[in-house]
């Protein structure tokens, strides 16, 4: 308001004692710069400080306004318009943004601001108001006089600050220069202003009244200029810029006073009086910067000790090495934690205090560390006991560094960690319990030693027969002191060229570099070694051995060769354990025939492949079919038929026998009741084992098999064989009881082929006996005594006796003339399927033949044909 006042009365003034309307209008664009300049202070950080120069530029306006308003006063207030500006200003250049912080170094930077602004005026004074001012002793000094005076000295004081912030400022560098000439500008226009109004120059106060616009326009394009384009945030200091700034003005203000000096006139009383306020700011200047210097000082000694403490006790040493590698400093941790001093290790080869192994190796490191390169050093230090400390060093190239030129080691003992690793690759590679090689280990050393090497080696597979029975009857305390005990035969009977290694459980293996003569040699002195018993504590241990043996030409790869000695392993335990066995191909073909068999088999019923036959067993007399033996076939779409002799002993190892019996039991029944149904009522047998009959549950599947088919129990035969006998008889008489009790038909096959029935036969709840096979066939030879006395066995214990594997007619002469009155066999007939026994039965009963009822038997086949899953 005050400034449209000012406007309008200076459109209005014909005095024209000052030229009111240019300077009230150019107040007006000062007054909007000002805002101008507020408004995009708040944009930027460090708007605080913009702020206060916006309000130094409002200040300024509102003075000259209230100028052309007061006629008459425009000297003085335009000069304290100055002032005030210049306070605001001075406070606003203190604060700028990059520049310096904390109230210390600001009073620092306006000294120096005040040095240049006193060495300014001074030389001003000098070179011109000296001669050209009034005389300060005149007791008529004007108060014009004065408020130019005010007006130029707050100028001064604000070129002087503002070019000591400007310079010293890290960031926004060229706005805060803009700002620094836009205010410099601006405060000496003002002043000059004060001037032109004091004179009533028109001409004079339009040119200072332009200039003083355009500065205040300058300072708000700096403001914008930081806001739009800031430049580096963070610059580096310019260098020796305090020297720079003290001594320059110094210097120009000195040479000012020299040339007054040289007309040998003399100084005035305010000449005197600015020289004397430069001396007092220098002064001033010099006791800050002694204090700033102590407080620096002390400072730096803090820091200093601090970091000393901390390099003392830090866990590292610290060496100083120059480009030869030789140690020009070493901190004082190395005291204590290699128990040298600084002055035992001064002037040394670096390399000279690592173990000769390393000596190269860190050498060569260091080499690569005056490259620029980062490197990693690990040595072994001998510390003041002479006991070599495994350490590792960080080098870093600090050659650059005025403080240090040198390549700086950080060293740390790192023995904990290298036995850890020790310890860890140890145990990575070592048996835990019995110290031999592992498995990984044995498979590096084939891999590094082995292949290709062309030296012939052997591969021994060992495995302790049975060790499950050691650790059942004994604990797991003495199954481990014989493992332990096992280790320590084989180091005691191997080479030191041998290895020996801990696969697993009760599995070793060893790796012997000689011929497969004698490798052979070896392995026998180990199963006697093996062999022998084992004092453990009260208890003796005795364990059969049993090993494999491959030599290295029989495999193309480590993995291989560990394979066929396992392989050879495992003929071994087949043909009886306690022995040596070679690597066999054949062997391994037939290995791979049953993984493949066992593989397969599993899918077989989900996929119709399984189907059964029937061999009839007929009634000698009359030769009428009486019953049938259930045999299992299996036909595969790529391997064919398989004999039973085959998927049988795959299907045991496989562990589904209990399956196929149980696939057995659904499908015999159900051919029963389809066979009942066509009015046919013969029996069917099915050969179990044993192990299916320890089921708890076996006679209630059979059970609720044959009564879900509507069958009678008695139609079915459930056969085992005499081999079966010899194990648990308590257990096996108690199933067999409660499977009888469900109305089923017991059978003994094989009867006649070992002792153990003999004696147990009173006590087997069985029906039928079924002579094997042998006998029936040797009675040509002779063997018919036997056959007679195994049928008056049965007779006189009231069983049924049924003469299998009749072939000849001899041999059933043989039968016939004992007295038997059952047969089955080849000379009556082969296996047949379902639909083929069908049609002999519809044939046999067109025929009008009379079965009798009471006669029953089961097989009768060749051995190879017996295809009933059973246990061995």
């Amino acid at each position: 308001m005050t400034l449209l006042s000012a406007v309008g009365l200076a459109f209005f003034d014909d005095t024209k004692r000052m030229p009111s309307l240019g300077s009230a209008s150019v107040a007006v664009v000062v007054a909007v710069a000002g805002v101008l300049t507020g408004m995009a202070g708040d944009t930027v950080p460090g708007r605080s400080a913009y702020r206060r120069i916006a309000i130094g530029l409002e200040v300024a306006a509102f003075s000259v306004g209230l100028a052309v308003l007061i006629q008459g006063h425009g000297t003085w207030l335009i000069a304290l318009g100055s002032v005030g500006a210049a306070g605001f200003c001075v406070s606003g250049l203190l604060r700028l943004p990059g520049g310096v912080t904390g109230n210390a170094p600001r009073l620092g930077l306006a000294l120096d601001g005040l040095i240049v602004a006193a060495c300014l005026a001074f030389t001003a004074w000098m070179l011109y108001f000296a001669d050209h001012g009034p005389d300060p002793l005149d007791p008529r000094p004007t108060w014009e006089y004065a408020a130019i005076l005010a007006s130029a000295l707050s100028a001064a004081v604000v070129v002087g600050i503002g070019f000591v912030a400007a310079v010293r400022a890290t960031g926004h560098r060229r706005a805060h220069g803009l700002l620094m000439i836009g205010l410099s500008g601006f405060m000496v226009t003002a002043t000059g202003m004060s001037v032109g109004v004091q004179l009533d120059n028109f001409n004079m106060c339009r040119a200072y009244a332009l200039t003083w616009g355009f500065s205040s326009l300058l300072v708000t394009g700096s403001v914008w200029l930081a806001v739009r384009n800031p430049g580096k945030p963070k610059a580096p200091p310019i260098p020796h810029i305090g020297l720079v700034v003290t001594l320059v003005p110094t210097a120009i203000a000195g040479g000012a006073a020299i040339y007054h000096a040289s007309d040998m006139s003399p100084l005035k009383l305010d000449t005197v009086i600015a020289a004397v306020f430069v001396v007092a700011a220098l002064t001033c200047r010099q006791v800050l910067t002694r204090f700033d210097v102590r407080r620096v000082a002390e400072q730096l000694a803090d820091r200093e000790a601090y970091f000393r403490s901390i390099v003392a006790g830090s866990s590292e040493v610290i060496t100083v090495l120059d480009s030869d590698f030789v140690v020009r400093w070493q901190s004082p941790s190395s005291n204590w934690q290699l128990g040298w001093s600084g002055n035992q290790v001064l002037g040394r080869p670096f390399v000279d205090l690592v173990h000769d192994d390393d000596a190269a190796p860190v050498r060569k490191q260091l080499t690569r560390a005056l490259d620029g390169e980062r490197v990693l050093l690990d040595g072994r230090i001998k510390d003041r006991d002479g006991e070599w400390r495994d350490t590792e060093s960080t080098v870093a190239d600090h050659r650059g560094v005025p403080q240090v030129r040198g390549l700086v080691v950080h060293t740390r003992d790192v023995g904990d960690r290298k036995q850890l690793e020790r310890e860890l690759a140890r145990m990575a590679y070592a048996d835990p319990l019995t110290g031999l090689a592992n498995r990984r280990q044995l498979l590096r050393k084939l891999d590094s030693d082995v292949a290709g090497s062309g030296i012939p080696c052997t591969m021994l597979a060992i495995d302790l027969d049975e060790f499950k029975n050691v650790n059942d009857l004994h604990g797991h305390d003495v199954g481990d002191e014989v493992l332990v005990e096992v280790a320590e035969r084989l180091r005691a009977n191997l080479r030191p060229t041998d290895l020996g290694a801990r696969l697993g459980g009760d599995e070793f293996a060893v790796l012997l570099w000689c011929s497969a003569k004698d490798a052979g040699d070896i392995a026998e002195r180990l199963l006697a070694a093996l062999s022998e018993p084992y004092e453990c504590g009260r208890s003796r241990v005795f364990l059969s051995i049993s090993i494999g043996v491959a030599g290295c030409g029989t495999a193309d790869d480590v993995e291989t060769l560990l394979r066929n000695a396992d392989l050879a392993l495992r003929f071994a335990k087949e043909k009886g354990k306690n022995r040596i066995e070679r690597y066999d191909a054949d062997f391994e073909q037939m290995v791979r025939r049953r993984t493949t068999l066992e593989q397969e088999l599993r899918g077989a019923m989900q996929r119709d492949e399984l189907h059964l036959v029937y061999q009839p067993v007929v009634s000698l007399p009359d030769r009428a079919i009486v019953g049938a033996e259930a045999l299992l076939r299996w036909t595969h779409p790529v391997l064919g038929i398989v004999p039973p002799s085959e998927f049988i002993p795959a299907a045991e190892t496989a562990g589904i026998v209990d399956e196929l019996t149980a696939w057995s039991l659904r499908q015999t029944a159900g051919r029963l009741s389809d066979w009942r149904a066509a009015g046919h009522l013969l029996w069917v047998s099915l050969n179990v084992s044993v192990r299916q009959l320890h089921s708890p549950n076996f006679a209630v599947e059979v059970a609720q098999s044959l009564v879900e088919r509507g069958v009678p129990p008695n139609q079915l035969v459930v056969e085992i064989t005499e081999h079966d006998v010899a194990y648990d008889i308590n257990r096996l008489v108690a199933q067999l009881l409660g499977l009888r009790a469900t109305g089923v038909r017991i059978a003994l096959d094989d009867f006649g082929a070992g002792y153990s029935s003999l004696g147990q036969l009173h006590r087997l709840p069985v029906d039928i006996i079924k002579i094997d096979r042998a006998l029936v066939v040797g009675a040509e030879d002779g063997s018919a005594p036997l056959s007679d006395v195994v049928v008056k066995l049965g007779q006189r214990l009231n069983l049924d006796v049924i003469a299998e594997g009749v072939e000849t007619e001899n041999q059933l002469a043989f039968v016939e003339e004992a007295g038997c009155p059952l047969g089955q066999g080849y000379l009556f007939d082969r296996p047949l399927l379902a639909e083929d026994l069908e049609s002999r039965l519809d044939a046999q009963a067109a025929k009008a033949a009379t079965v009798p009822a009471a006669r029953l038997a089961i097989e009768g086949e060749p051995a190879e044909e017996t295809a009933v899953p059973r246990e061995s």
